[in-house]
């Protein structure tokens, strides 16, 4: 069936089968095609690319949702910045203050 990438389409379909039968990955983007395996003789199991459909909301956000590939953004720390701004990171990490103005993305990560 169609999906979002990275929601367990193909480690539904290996868990059926029993066995390794499609690639599987943590990251989005691993099944590259539509495939079809026999499961008995008259039931068959599809997997396909994961469908991501034209989104208006920031690829940070997409990232985040686990649609959108981090490796895409030309900016990785971007996806931590748009989630500081809109979550109190620091106190749920119980991180301490930094040495500057304010958090940045690198210094959360770091």
């Amino acid at each position: 069936p169609p999906g979002l990438p990275n929601a367990g389409k193909s480690s539904v379909l290996n868990a059926l089968l029993g066995r390794s039968a499609v690639g599987v990955s943590r990251a989005p983007g691993r099944t590259r095609y539509f495939q079809t395996h026999f499961l008995t003789a008259s039931v068959r199991l599809c997997d396909c690319p994961g469908l991501v459909f034209p989104s208006r909301a920031p690829p940070e956000l997409q990232v985040l949702a686990g649609v959108y590939p981090i490796a895409q953004l030309q900016d990785p720390y971007s996806a931590i910045g748009f989630l500081g701004s809109r979550l109190a990171l620091p106190p749920l990490l119980q991180l301490r203050p930094p040495s500057g103005p304010g958090w940045t993305a690198w210094e959360l990560c770091e």
